[in-house]
């Protein structure tokens, strides 16, 4: 019976060492990746800057029912394709509360300098009052699991009717 080779103490070093290289290379490469897909939604705060009057008169020139809901994204973005899911969820929630559902192409709409990046949503309440505008959510993939829209929603079904505009989030957006 033949004995299988065994490795040489001189050659494992040097496998050890190019192991640890190609896992250095790796992290490297996976951590650029994530960094240039994680952005800041609006790093000047410009949403701060704009009057919640404003930002309701600009999007109900769309549409006059309320409550909307107005989903702001451009076809460009590779990060719209990511929220299918989370948009019909969001969607099928808000028809249920009566909401209408506007989708809106910033490239195409005068809303565009007022929306730092997309995808973004705004909710506007049946008193023609701002209750939300930002990103869907957060995370790399910027699914339900981490949705901003949900908790407002919940509590608009609730009786609540604060006006939320989220500046601060990081995710996968498309600046504008």
């Amino acid at each position: 019976m033949s004995e299988l080779p065994t490795l040489s103490n001189k050659l494992a070093p040097y496998y050890y060492w190019i192991v640890g290289v190609w896992l250095l290379w790796v992290i490297i490469g996976f951590t650029y990746l994530v960094n240039q897909r994680l952005v800041q939604f609006d790093p000047t705060h410009q949403l701060l800057n704009v009057s919640e009057q404003q930002l309701v008169a600009q999007v109900q020139q769309e549409n006059n029912q309320l409550p909307q809901i107005y989903h702001l994204v451009d076809e460009n973005c590779h990060c719209t394709s990511l929220l299918k899911e989370h948009r019909e969820q969001i969607n099928k929630t808000a028809i249920e509360d009566g909401f209408n559902i506007i989708d809106i192409d910033v490239s195409d709409s005068e809303i565009a300098p007022l929306i730092p990046a997309t995808p973004a949503i705004v909710i506007v309440g049946k008193d023609a009052q701002l209750l939300y505008v930002g990103p869907y959510a957060t995370g790399l993939d910027c699914s339900a699991d981490n949705s901003l829209v949900d908790v407002v929603l919940n509590n608009y079904r609730q009786g609540f009717a604060a006006p939320t505009v989220i500046d601060d989030a990081t995710g996968c957006y498309c600046s504008r």
